[in-house]
């Protein structure tokens, strides 16, 4: 637990299939939203997943899809834009790598937010 009394959690990141696995657990948390957003800010250096009620053009809006939430521990998201934002915002990313980020969540923003301070990679 963080001094804040958020949970830790961790999203991976898998820039050879431009995927990202978040925990169920995550969701949870975030009051198992039905669509989420992914969110970078350049600026602080800061990545997010964002609760939305519903699907928004142009945006980084995912479908929770009801079904793969009861297979495995995590869940999978395939976003060629949000992998190459986060390449342009952190060039310490390297193509066909596997990251972890750790973050915490605002629940009462519905939102998960990770710094990219804490970027680990995993596959070596």
């Amino acid at each position: 637990m963080s001094e804040s009394g958020n949970v830790a959690v961790t999203m991976a990141v898998d820039t050879k299939k431009y995927g990202i696995r978040i925990h169920k657990a995550l969701f949870r948390q975030l009051g198992e939203p039905r669509y989420i957003q992914l969110l970078v800010n350049p600026d602080d250096g800061v990545v997010a997943i964002q609760t939305v009620e519903k699907e928004m053009s142009g945006g980084q809006t995912h479908r929770i899809v009801e079904k793969r939430m009861h297979s495995e521990n995590s869940y999978e998201i395939y976003s060629r834009p949000f992998i190459r934002k986060l390449r342009e915002v952190e060039p310490g990313i390297e193509d066909g790598g596997a990251y972890r980020l750790t973050g915490s969540v605002i629940p009462s923003l519905k939102v998960a937010v990770f710094s990219l301070k804490t970027l680990q990679r995993m596959d070596r």
